[in-house]
């Protein structure tokens, strides 16, 4: 398992140094030395300082250097396309100072896009039918993956609270991975007062996401239903007498989980269901159901490019909104980030769903 990250990190340190060379341009070849001994320090101290809490926060921290790095291939390539272009296409003279400037500035914006993607929310909305009878339309925000911790918090909630209040909805649902594995920098930063300021007339509801059946579940769930948060995993809740809203734990969950068939069971299914969970694993076993809207999260729609096309080979639906038979399954790349704070490809979002009868 550590392998691939150690190979990876000196790959990333060769191509590093690879780039920087070009870009500085050092002229000795004791400042040659000193370069590529400086890319490969930082490659390796990142690495060691990461795989000392792996897949935890200071593995994180390398992650963010590693992409960072990735970027800045990124920025090359694009550099060499227009460069190619410029003196091929155009017949133009070289003019190398003038390429490395535009590389420069290319990788700065990569990184700045990048950035503002993952705290720059958007909101999008979906209208969806049912000939289920319904009295009014309800209307659902549907937050997932907020990952509350250290670079995402306060601000991301009290930017969230302002987003939701402007949407006039019925009610909020959060689908899982509520925080990054603990509540550490929620309870620290005291963030509950930012999240506890959500309103909905009919409520807020929320089940849990793998990064929430973490070992810290419990402090998590208790958390979240402090700040007037409703967990509903397994559960389910009629909704203004009309509409049901189903509740599954993550598959991660250890003890309860159950099939959706099994928590459908005691409900009238003649009336609407609205269906939520973490994580989305078979989509036809949901659409055989008497479900009209499933509502899910996860997959952060691959978060950053090339994952937001490769992970699309392995999941039955890694973004957006698709019907399949009577059932409406929505995914949502959510509404904050993964182990790093960068979005290239995908963006920050809520979707705002209206479920109206066909009948009214």
């Amino acid at each position: 398992m550590i392998l691939p990250f150690i190979i990876i990190t000196q790959l990333l340190a060769f191509t590093t140094s690879v780039i920087m060379w070009w870009l500085i341009q050092p002229k000795s070849r004791s400042r040659k030395l000193i370069l590529v001994t400086i890319i490969v320090l930082i490659n390796n101290v990142a690495l060691i300082y990461g795989l000392t809490e792996f897949w935890r926060a200071r593995f994180h921290i390398y992650l963010v250097v590693s992409i960072l790095q990735g970027f800045m291939v990124y920025a090359a390539l694009i550099t060499a396309v227009i460069a190619g272009i410029y003196r091929y296409g155009f017949r133009q003279p070289s003019r190398p100072k003038l390429i490395r400037a535009l590389a420069a500035i290319i990788y700065i914006g990569i990184v700045g896009w990048a950035v503002f993607n993952a705290y720059s929310p958007v909101v999008h909305h979906l209208t969806v039918k049912t000939d289920k009878p319904l009295t009014k339309p309800l209307t659902v925000a549907l937050v997932s993956d907020t990952h509350l911790d250290r670079w995402f918090g306060n601000r991301q909630l009290k930017k969230l609270v302002n987003l939701i209040e402007a949407q006039n909805v019925d009610t909020v649902v959060f689908a899982g991975d509520m925080m990054n594995d603990r509540t550490y920098y929620y309870d620290k930063t005291n963030m509950h007062e930012q999240l506890s300021k959500l309103r909905a007339p009919l409520g807020i509801y929320a089940v849990l996401g793998n990064h929430d059946y973490s070992g810290n579940q419990a402090a998590i769930a208790k958390a979240v239903t402090r700040a007037g948060i409703r967990v509903i995993d397994n559960k389910s809740v009629l909704l203004d007498d009309s509409v049901w809203l189903v509740g599954r734990s993550d598959a991660t969950d250890p003890r309860q989980r159950q099939s959706a068939a099994d928590l459908l069971a005691p409900i009238d299914t003649d009336k609407p269901v609205i269906f939520l969970e973490h994580s989305l694993w078979d989509m036809y076993e949901i659409s055989a159901l008497p479900i009209d809207l499933y509502l899910t999260g996860h997959t952060h729609g691959g978060q950053i490019f090339p994952l937001t096309i490769l992970l699309k080979w392995f999941q039955p639906l890694l973004y957006a909104a698709k019907q399949v038979d009577d059932t409406q399954f929505l995914v949502t790349s959510g509404y904050g980030f993964g182990a790093v704070p960068f979005r290239l490809g995908t963006r920050s979002e809520i979707w705002v769903v209206t479920l109206q009868s066909t009948k009214q």
